[in-house]
C-alpha cells in the first residue's frame, strides 16, 4: 500500500479555524470595552449622536470610565496573540517534533523534552464546572512519579506532569480522537528513539487529524516523500489500539 511520510522536524501550528473565533471574540471584547468607556467619560452621546471630547478639568473629576481599561487591554492583549498564532508557521506558537524530542514554544517560553527523558503518553479527560454547565477537554500529556508532599498519607503516591498538550490546538478539532492520536503517535516517536531508528532527517507518517498544520522544517527542502520505502508510523484509527483514558477533575 502506497504511503505518505513528513521529513523531521515537523512543527505543528495551531488552527486556522479556532484563532479566527478568537480574532472575532477579541475584537469585539475590545471594541466594546472602548464603546463603553467613551459613554460613560461623555464623549459618545448615544442620545443625540454627537461626540464631545470634555475640558480637561472635567477629565480628572471622571475616573470612572477608566474602570474599562482592564477590559480593553484584555482585548488587545488576545489580539496580539491570536495575530501571532495566525503567522506564516507560527514562529511564536507551535509543537516541534524533532529526532531528539519535543519543543513547545510559546511567546514567552520553551520548552524542550528529550525523547530520553520523557515518560510514557496518555490520555486525560478533564472535567470543569462552569456557568454554562459542564465543560470537557482532552489532552495528551506525560506524567512521572515523583516524592509526595510533605503532609501527604505515608505510602501514597504523586505524579507530576511533565509535558500537558490541548491536542484540539493542532488537530481537527475530534476531543477525544485527537487526544489519542497524538499520545499514540508521541509513544511510537519515543520508542523509535529509544530503538536508535528516528534520525535527524526521517519521514514519518502524521496522525490524518493533524496533517493540515505539520510543516517540515528541514533544513534542506524536501517535500513529503511517497511510496513503499518511505518510513510509516502505524495508523492508529483503531480503537482497541488506542490508549487509555485518564478521567481528571
Amino acid at each position: 500500500m502506497e504511503q505518505t511520510g513528513v521529513r523531521l522536524p515537523i512543527r505543528l501550528v495551531p488552527r486556522k479555524g479556532s484563532q479566527v473565533f478568537m480574532l472575532v471574540f477579541f475584537g469585539f471584547f475590545f471594541g466594546f470595552s472602548i464603546f463603553w468607556m467613551a459613554g460613560a467619560a461623555g464623549i459618545l452621546d448615544l442620545n443625540e449622536g454627537t461626540i464631545n471630547f470634555p475640558t480637561s478639568g472635567d477629565w480628572i473629576g471622571n475616573l470612572f470610565p477608566l474602570f474599562g481599561l482592564p477590559f480593553a487591554a484584555v482585548g488587545i492583549c488576545g489580539l496580539a496573540v491570536t495575530l501571532l498564532k495566525m503567522r506564516p508557521n507560527s514562529p511564536n506558537f507551535h509543537l516541534e517534533v524533532s529526532s531528539q524530542g519535543l519543543l513547545i514554544k510559546s511567546l514567552f517560553k520553551r520548552q524542550q523534552h528529550d525523547w530520553s527523558t520523557l515518560p510514557v503518553f496518555e490520555t486525560i479527560k478533564v472535567e470543569r464546572r462552569t456557568k454554562n454547565g459542564k465543560s470537557i477537554s482532552y489532552y495528551t500529556v506525560a506524567t512521572e512519579r515523583a516524592a509526595p508532599p510533605a503532609d501527604a498519607p505515608r505510602g501514597s503516591t504523586h505524579q507530576r506532569e511533565v509535558v500537558r498538550i490541548l491536542a484540539d490546538e493542532y488537530g481537527a478539532k475530534n476531543g477525544k480522537g485527537d487526544a489519542d492520536d497524538l499520545t499514540t503517535w508521541f509513544n511510537q516517536l519515543r520508542v523509535m528513539a529509544a530503538d536508535r531508528r528516528l534520525d535527524a532527517n526521517e519521514v514519518v507518517e502524521v496522525p490524518e487529524g493533524f496533517r493540515a498544520t505539520a510543516i517540515s522544517v528541514a533544513a534542506a527542502p524536501a517535500m513529503p516523500l511517497t511510496g513503499r520505502s518511505a518510513p510509516v508510523i502505524e495508523q492508529t484509527d483503531k480503537r482497541n489500539e488506542r490508549p487509555p483514558t485518564v478521567v481528571r477533575r
